[in-house]
């Protein structure tokens, strides 16, 4: 009976195995903020992309009492190819994001309360490649609750979405710093006429710029 008994503990572990918590966190990661870029190439005219290239800003600023921060989040999928020719079953470990939280710690600035917000977002991330999903990292109505409030906030962007064969797979919690700033404006591009200035992002914070 003491040798059944002793056996339990690791019986148990291994019972447990499939729920080990946050099994997929480094696995399927987020490493950065990016802003759209806008482009003038290719015959569709002016158009703004993301590019999983694009540096990071040390800090991010945005205007509240004019609109929210829309970045996109590069997000990197190192789970392994598991397809097996032999049975003809193929990959299912690609990532098919569905919906971000949003979670929020001021910094500085005259105390606020930032309740954790839940934003749409939609990316397909191959096996062993980069892949931005465009967030509302503000929305609306923490740009409302900061109002006319000069601050710094501290934003943690944690994606969620499931691989292709049905498995839910979250990103770690991603960290990055926004200067709320109510007398902030994003500087225009010089434009030749008939060509008018626009913002990939909007005019209220910082992001791409070009002319169309």
């Amino acid at each position: 009976m003491k040798k059944i008994l002793s056996f339990a503990p690791l019986a148990a572990l291994f019972l447990c195995g499939c729920e080990v918590p946050n099994k997929n966190a480094g696995l399927v990661v987020a490493t950065k903020v990016i802003q759209a870029t806008a482009s003038t190439t290719g015959s569709s005219g002016n158009v703004c992309t993301y590019s999983t290239d694009t540096q990071e800003l040390t800090f991010g600023i945005f205007n509240p009492l004019a609109g929210g921060y829309t970045h996109g989040l590069v997000i990197e999928n190192r789970l392994p190819d598991n397809s097996d020719l032999s049975p003809g079953r193929v990959n299912t470990n690609d990532f098919q994001v569905e919906y971000a939280v949003i979670s929020y710690g001021q910094i500085d600035g005259p105390a606020v309360v930032l309740p954790p917000q839940t934003v749409p977002g939609n990316a397909l991330v191959l096996i062993g490649t980069k892949g931005v999903t465009q967030l509302n990292l503000v929305p609306t109505a923490i740009a409302q609750a900061i109002g006319g409030n000069t601050m710094k906030v501290r934003i943690y962007a944690q994606v969620y979405g499931m691989l292709l064969d049905g498995t839910r797979v979250h990103t770690n919690a991603y960290e990055y710093v926004v200067q709320a700033d109510p007398a902030f404006v994003l500087p225009a591009p010089t434009c030749t006429a008939p060509a008018a200035p626009f913002a990939c992002e909007g005019v209220n914070q910082d992001t791409g710029t070009g002319c169309k």
